[in-house]
């Protein structure tokens, strides 16, 4: 009579069985193939709200960024003789290359954004994606506009610029001139628009699964989520947050606060208090767990709701125009292929819809039109 307490490793096919579907499972989430079209969609996304970033320092080139600016030559010296350092980063920037040259900047800013125009509309995008990311870390890096939302930007800009740098690599052979300029892929916007055939057939050049869009959109996806939950663990070093009432600060300034407003605010104290508290708590609860409902499809409105919902706040609460967008950007890239599909396709829909109207009427005669007929 066979034990099973007899054999030590009957449970061993088991146990190899687990493992191997985890391997599997870590296989696919990375390197699995996948429709780009989501790259795509981040893509003119994350490019419109780098231009509206850049575009908003617009006659202001030189006391921004130059080098007789706010924070010119000497201040960067004296930075470098702080004890505690920069009360800002400062990295590296190829407007330093402009020196005091006012003409040479003005310059560097319309080409820049020239070339965050050309990356949103897909003109070769693996040599704009470089450019992108050159251009979003170069005005970012002035501490004079330093803002923490500018990381966030960098961030997009990098896994955007890793994606179309290996976009295709993997599944089809290029021309020389293809590699460097990537004109196969996601060029303009109408390719992923509509599931009509683009001129000259560049529908039909674009690769339908890559490994790139996959890796790359997952990098961004998981370093997005670190983000998310550091940025709640950070709020429970506050007291305000673990009582309930960090959304009251934000919702009534100090500087604006008077007293009549106080008065006025105190005859309802309790049961707004109550709806602060209830929203704070919901806040913290969404960027501790966002890790368990991003990736799952049946939880997905419980990411987009949220992600609209921070956009809002961030700009009429907190009045931070920035970290909003990016907000609802990254928690996008999350979709997956057959869900950005969908809203492609209602999106395609849209000018048919507002353009069709009924077929028109026939007059009818008038009467004595209808006597001269008879």
């Amino acid at each position: 009579m066979t034990n099973r307490f007899s054999h030590p490793g009957a449970d061993t096919p088991e146990s190899e069985r687990l493992l191997s579907g985890a391997a599997r499972s870590w296989a696919q989430f990375w390197f699995a193939p996948r429709d780009p079209l989501g790259l795509h969609a981040v893509r003119v996304l994350a490019g419109l709200l780098f231009l509206s970033w850049l575009l908003v320092f617009a006659g202001h080139q030189e006391s921004l960024f130059g080098l007789r600016g706010w924070f010119d030559l000497e201040a960067y010296r004296e930075t470098v003789r702080l004890r505690e350092g920069s009360p800002a980063p400062i990295t590296w920037s190829v407007l330093y290359l402009c020196g005091t040259n006012a003409t040479l900047l003005t310059t560097a800013y319309w080409v820049s954004v020239g070339v965050l125009f050309l990356f949103t509309v897909g003109v070769w995008p693996r040599l704009m994606s470089v450019l992108t990311w050159v251009v979003v870390a170069s005005f970012s890096a002035n501490p004079a506009t330093s803002y923490p939302g500018d990381y966030l930007l960098l961030l997009l800009a990098f896994y955007l610029m890793l994606g179309y740098l290996l976009l295709g690599q993997w599944s089809q052979p290029q021309s020389a001139l293809s590699r460097i300029l990537g004109t196969n892929e996601g060029s303009l916007l109408a390719p992923w628009l509509t599931r009509q055939p683009a001129r000259r057939g560049v529908r039909e050049s674009l690769p339908q699964q890559s490994h790139a869009a996959n890796l790359a959109l997952r990098l961004l996806q998981i370093h997005f989520a670190i983000v998310v939950v550091t940025g709640g663990l950070h709020k429970l070093q506050f007291g305000e947050w673990w009582s309930g009432a960090a959304l009251w600060y934000p919702m009534n300034p100090t500087l604006e606060m008077t007293r009549e407003r106080l008065s006025s605010l105190a005859a309802d104290a309790s049961t707004r208090m109550l709806f602060i508290s209830v929203a704070t708590y919901v806040v913290l609860a969404w960027q501790l767990t966002f890790p368990l409902f991003a990736w799952r499809p049946r939880w997905r409105v419980v990411l987009l709701v949220g992600a609209v919902v921070g956009w809002a706040g961030s700009v009429f609460l907190y009045r931070e125009p920035l970290f909003g967008p990016v907000l609802l950007i990254a928690s996008l890239a999350y979709l997956t292929p057959s869900e950005w599909r969908w809203a492609m396709d209602r999106l395609a829909r849209l000018p048919g819809l507002l353009t069709r109207r009924r077929p028109a009427r026939l007059p009818r005669p008038q009467p004595a039109e209808a006597g001269a007929r008879g």
